[in-house]
């Protein structure tokens, strides 16, 4: 039954197939008239040529064809041709595409003329389904940008019914509390942490890839290099200094063991303040520079090696098996770190037992909130600060009370489903088979 309606769908000799055809295969080339191209909108891409604006009748065969060479699809090709999936499979995305686009080329078009006639008002036409040739969107027509409050960003969801596109709210994930290492890898939250003796600042930039999509997404791109960017900070008159991995270590150590014993530090705030160094010396390690970090630097790094996805779909009742035909809002996640020291200021004391001058002073002081560090949080999706000795659980509430619980992410090399709260409580590392898998035969 399967190979009969394939052979109905690709066998006849349709403008769509002989363009197709000839794509697919490099040995063909694209014979068609003018005449059939147009027969070719109208027909199968259901286009009204009577109903066309004006500025856009003389250009369709360039548009048509131009829109047919840039389908993100045929970087499949080789996989079609191996016979990885069908030619109806193949051939049906290829249409869905091009309808897609051909219609929303008219309705742009159309806006722009009636904007164009508009003389006496500054107004723009807003495309909100611009091309992004930079992103893994395997068959999709769209790439979209999305600005909303952050406690939508979390429970959008689109779909089709016929040829319109609907958004909607689904219910949100029950918010779950946070440790201090879940919430410095938690995206959008920076923390910033001050001493005498050093300070540095940590910002989550996971990248988020948003398109509107048939199928899940599907991609296995490994990065190249665990760092993405490295620059120096432009400072005048501050000596720049390089510290080994070693060297950072002991002196945590050595302040966390001061700070204990010398006052009555609360139990969250002795976990905040390991927490923060903790993942300040990881981060130190896993990009590996050997071994060690300078003064006035940043850098920017991956934590995982292969993205994250989510693929949203509106559940409705005339699902049938086998045969989704429901767009959905696909994620695309690449969760990183950006990392900036400014100063490092140790001064390690020649004694019989290792110390440094700060942690010395801090022996003989009694000034606890002179003593502590200084750490400050910022929610880089709404920029907002939070400061003083309150700034974690004010920073918690801020995502309790205006952000939505993340929702669980497939890894797109294993496919495997994760809960976002695991992967930021060990700065989202996962036992990846497939990934190890890769590393050995490299």
């Amino acid at each position: 039954m399967g190979q009969n309606k394939e052979s109905t769908l690709t066998n006849k000799q349709s403008v769509a197939w002989k363009v197709f055809a000839a794509f697919v295969s490099d040995d063909e080339e694209i014979s068609v008239t003018e005449d059939e191209l147009l027969s070719y909108a109208t027909d199968d891409l259901k286009l009204n040529l009577n109903e066309l604006p004006a500025g856009m009748r003389d250009d369709l065969i360039t548009i048509l064809l131009g829109y047919m060479n840039l389908w993100t699809g045929w970087k499949y090709k080789g996989d079609f041709l191996a016979g990885k999936f069908t030619k109806t499979h193949y051939f049906e995305r290829f249409q869905k595409y091009m309808c897609y686009k051909m219609k929303n080329t008219v309705q742009w078009v159309y806006a722009a003329s009636v904007v164009k006639d508009l003389d006496d008002q500054q107004i723009k036409p807003v495309i909100l389904n611009k091309p992004n040739n930079n992103t893994d969107v395997e068959f999709s027509p769209y790439a979209i940008e999305i600005q909303c409050p952050p406690d939508m960003l979390s429970t959008l969801v689109f779909s089709n019914i016929g040829d319109d596109l609907i958004m909607k709210q689904h219910r949100a994930a029950v918010w779950q509390d946070l440790s201090t290492t879940q919430l410095l890898n938690w995206p959008h939250v920076e923390v910033k942490f001050h001493t005498e003796d050093i300070c540095f600042v940590r910002r989550q930039k996971t990248e988020f890839v948003r398109y509107l999509n048939f199928l899940p997404p599907e991609s296995s791109k490994l990065s190249e290099s665990k760092i993405e960017n490295a620059e120096n900070l432009h400072t005048s008159g501050r000596q720049k200094d390089c510290y080994s991995y070693v060297f950072l270590e002991e002196y945590m150590k050595v302040y966390m063991k001061v700070l204990k014993s010398t006052f009555k530090v609360s139990s969250s705030k002795f976990e905040e303040i390991q927490a923060i160094l903790s993942q300040f010396l990881e981060d130190v390690r896993y990009i590996d520079v050997n071994d060690s970090i300078a003064t006035d630097t940043v850098v920017l790094f991956r934590l995982s090696p292969v993205p994250f996805s989510r693929n949203k779909k509106m559940a409705r009742k005339d699902d049938t098996e086998g045969k989704d035909e429901r767009v959905a809002f696909c994620e695309i996640l690449n969760p990183k770190i950006e990392l900036v020291l400014f100063y490092f200021r140790a001064e390690q004391k020649d004694t019989p037992t290792l110390g440094f001058a700060y942690t010395d002073k801090i022996k003989i002081s009694n000034r606890l909130n002179v003593i502590l560090p200084d750490i400050s949080y910022k929610c880089t999706y709404c920029k907002l600060d939070y400061k003083g000795r309150d700034s974690r659980e004010m920073m918690l509430n801020h995502l309790k009370s205006n952000h939505k619980m993340e929702q669980h992410v497939r890894c797109t090399l294993c496919n495997k489903y994760f809960d976002v709260g695991n992967l930021a409580a060990c700065r989202w590392k996962h036992k990846c088979h497939q990934y190890w898998s890769h590393v050995e035969k490299e």
